[in-house]
This record gives structure tokens, sequence and C-alpha cells, in this order.
């Protein structure tokens, strides 16, 4: 029984896919016009590349401070930036890879994220507005403003989800590894992925503790959902608490397979099942 509920935000209550769809075309044409391409031979090489990055996961990521600290294929948005490395290296463009991450991971996400969509998925008004009288709280990477912002649309004026979005803690820098952060292993490993998972998110764990100690729960008490194991779910896993894996097609099959048939874990595939799930 669930004492506190922990929801991700961006592809967990959002649809990643229909959001960032607009974000990849300019993106992409970016990097097109950059490196001296058309759009049509960018888009073939993006098909390519992206089937390439879906089938390593072990050599893809999103890479922080020069570690992968979250798979690649799971939204647009972290697929896009091995495949844009991919076709500088095939045309030769941007080869200082200082200035290349300036360019993809600082300018064009900065400008071409402003091109996103507001995309919920189906029942996020209906699900959210049944957590009422709960300990459910958003956690997200993004800023919080925005995210309230988007909460406050899906009541329509009604101000019924007002409690969640008071309830929004922003920047949680899921992605930030702390390797003097002890109170974790270093890592864990999944069946089907060579590399490791790194554990040692100390300010995301600071959150986490923060709202657990708040509300007097375990971590046997606490249950978190999120559409990337490896970013929302491993560290409080590793903690005791129970995790839901909001899975998308593109959601990598080793995360799944962990998951299954875990005693602490679960496999959402929409938000009408959070109640069930987090058994209040």
């Amino acid at each position: 029984m669930s004492k506190l509920l922990v929801l991700d935000f961006d592809g967990t209550i959002t649809d990643a896919e229909v959001e960032g769809a607009p974000f990849r075309g300019g993106y992409l044409g970016d990097v097109a016009l950059l490196a001296g391409i058309s759009a049509d031979e960018a888009e073939r090489l993006a098909v390519i590349f992206e089937a390439e990055v879906a089938a390593e996961p072990d050599k893809y990521g999103w890479v922080f401070n020069g570690e992968i600290v979250a798979p690649a294929s799971v939204d647009p948005y972290l697929r896009i930036m091995p495949i844009a490395r991919k076709i500088f290296d095939s045309t030769g463009t941007f080869l200082n890879e200082a200035d290349r991450t300036r360019l993809l991971d600082g300018i064009l996400y900065k400008y071409n994220y402003k091109k996103t969509v507001m995309a919920f998925r189906d029942g996020a008004g209906e699900a959210l507005r049944g957590l009422t009288g709960t300990n459910t709280w958003v956690v997200t990477n993004s800023h919080t403003e925005p995210v309230q912002d988007k909460i406050r649309t899906l009541d329509g004026g009604a101000g019924d989800l007002q409690w969640l979005v008071d309830r929004v803690h922003g920047r949680a820098s899921k992605y930030i590894l702390d390797d003097g952060f002890d109170a974790l292993p270093v890592s864990m490993s999944l069946p089907g992925l060579e590399r490791p998972i790194f554990l040692r998110r100390k300010h995301y764990y600071g959150v986490l503790n923060e709202l657990r100690e708040a509300c007097g729960a375990d971590w046997s008490e606490v249950t978190v959902v999120g559409d990337i194991f490896e970013l929302d779910l491993a560290l409080p896993w590793h903690l005791g608490a129970k995790v839901g894996l909001m899975v998308n097609p593109f959601t990598p099959e080793y995360e799944k397979g962990f998951l299954k048939d875990n005693a602490r874990g679960g496999l959402l595939t929409s938000l009408a099942e959070l109640w069930d799930f987090a058994a209040f």
C-alpha cells in the first residue's frame, strides 16, 4: 500500500511522440542546413541511423559528463542527439566534440524545444482528478512553471487540479551523477544490457527522500511511475520503492523484461491504471 505516489511528467503524463514531432522536424532541418545536405537526405539518413541506435542500446544513450545516463531510444528528444552526431560524422561536419556538443545539446536543443506542442496521454485529466486526496507529486527534470501551466489546462479553469499544480517539483536533475554519494551502489545491471545503469543521482535522491520523510513513509510505501527505468525508476527501485514503467512503442525491451515479473515493478500502458497500481 502506498503512502506516496511520485509521477514523472514528460512521456509519462504527456505523449512525448506527439509533443516532440515538431521538435524533431525543426532540429533535423537545422542539422541538414549545417551539414550542407537536403532535408530529404537528412531524413533518409535519420531513418537509417535511428535503427542503428535502437539496435545498440549498449553503445548509444544520453551522454552527460561523459557517462550514459539514459537510453537514446525512448523519446524524440533523446533519439535525435546520436542521430545528429552520426549525420555530422557522415558529412564530416563539426568534428570538434566540444563545439558539436555546444551546438547540438545547447543551441539547437533549446531553440527547437520551443516548437513542441502540448499533448497529454489519453485520459490524463480524469486519471489525475481521480488521485485527488492522495499524496501524489510530480517530480520532473523540466522547469516547474511550464509543467504547472500544462496541468492547469487539464482542468479547463475549474481549478480541480490546483492541488497537483502546487505539488510540481521541477528541475529534479535525475541525470546528474555524483560518485561521492555513497548511499547507493555505483551502478546496477539489467539482463540484455551490457553497460551499467548508474544509481548515484544525489539530487534526485534528495527530492524523493524529502517527500518520503515529509509524509512519514518507508521506501516500501513509496510508488514511482515514469517512462524511463534508467532515469526515473532505477534509483527508487534500489531503495525499496515500487516502480511502474509507463511504456510506449520505443521502450527498451530490457527495461520491460526486468520489470515484467518483478515483485516491486510493473508495466503500465494507460494512466487509468495509476490508482490500482499505487494501491492507496
